[in-house]
């Protein structure tokens, strides 16, 4: 069984506290949130990437949040190469007023958030994303659980190819989801996708009424240990 540690936050309200946090920031990632035109995305970014290296902190506190060092993988994805790493694994992702942060060690993890919203337009990419029998399971059901299922899916799936790194450089309609009876998800996988579906596991959560979740790891079972540090 493989411990994960999930951090969530929600961007504070208050200018002071942003300010505190973009402190703890490196100066790249300084740099970049400077660059967003609207204070909710900036707000949301550096939110994300402080929450980051607070997470990394509380699991080696060794190390002060600020003097975190990252460097992008061959898909971007971000790693920490501080010695004290390890085989530390850490992925982030954030939407509409929340961030989330997964932490590992020894195996791969990603983590996906979304917010459930309701534009008509989520349902016009169901053809470039989601596998055939995902969409044949979709197509029958009534609004409501319809949207739930296209989330479902869709933050597995976010998870899924965030843990392994390559981003949607995969085969998107070669990953596929499936509710089970006992409420349950399976992972089916074609040929392109070039990996053994039995290798997963997925935890789903929900952090907030309009927010959905989901983490994947590379092993045989997981224990979610979920925390709400303070950044506000």
């Amino acid at each position: 069984m493989t411990d994960i540690e999930l951090s969530l936050a929600v961007p504070p309200e208050s200018a002071y506290r942003i300010d505190q946090l973009r402190e703890v920031l490196g100066d790249d990632e300084r740099s970049r949130a400077a660059r967003f035109r609207h204070d909710g995305d900036r707000h949301l970014y550096i939110t994300a990437h402080a929450l980051t290296r607070l997470a990394l902190s509380r699991h080696q506190p060794s190390v002060e949040p600020r003097d975190w060092v990252f460097v992008d993988g061959q898909w971007g994805r971000p790693h920490p190469t501080n010695p004290e790493t390890g085989e530390l694994q850490v992925n982030l992702s954030h939407t509409r007023g929340m961030t989330a942060v997964v932490i590992a060690e020894g195996v791969d993890v990603g983590v996906d958030v979304e917010w459930v919203r309701p534009d008509e337009w989520i349902y016009e990419t169901v053809d470039t994303v989601f596998a055939p029998a995902e969409v044949e399971s979709l197509l029958p059901l009534p609004e409501a659980e319809r949207r739930e299922r296209f989330f479902l899916y869709w933050t597995l799936k976010e998870a899924y190819i965030k843990a392994r790194g390559m981003g949607v450089s995969l085969p998107l309609t070669e990953i596929s989801f499936a509710r089970t009876d006992d409420d349950t998800v399976r992972l089916d996988l074609g040929d392109a996708a070039e990996d053994d579906a039995s290798t997963w596991v997925f935890e789903r959560f929900r952090p907030a009424p309009d927010v959905r979740g989901a983490v994947a790891a590379r092993t045989d079972g997981v224990t979610l240990e979920v925390a709400w540090p303070s950044v506000a």
